[in-house]
């Protein structure tokens, strides 16, 4: 689902365009990798808390992983605005960390 938001154009990838863009855009879904940095992780946090973003944490997945994901070189985050396509990407999160619990 990411891949078809970057070719719909709607994906922010790496740090730098998720942490600009957040202040034009009224709510996101943000995936990061489990090595996401530290710094990235508290500014984050501090958006969560106030319920503008949704964090998806990628258990397995680390920012080499996600970058060969995203045709990109290396990406620990990516976000997208909330709408239809990061609502199906919550959903099917939601649906394989049940999965994994069962």
């Amino acid at each position: 689902m990411l891949g078809l938001a970057r070719r719909a154009g709607l994906l922010l990838i790496g740090q730098d365009q998720v942490l600009a863009s957040r202040k034009s855009h009224e709510s996101m879904v943000v995936v990061v990798t489990n090595d996401c940095s530290a710094n990235v992780r508290r500014a984050l946090q501090s958006w969560e808390d106030k319920g503008e973003v949704t964090v998806i944490v990628l258990k397995n997945t680390d920012r080499a992983t996600l970058g060969a994901y995203l045709g990109v070189g290396s990406a620990q985050i990516a976000a997208l605005p909330r709408g239809g396509l990061a609502e199906k990407v919550l959903s099917l999160y939601d649906r394989s960390d049940a999965d994994e619990q069962n």
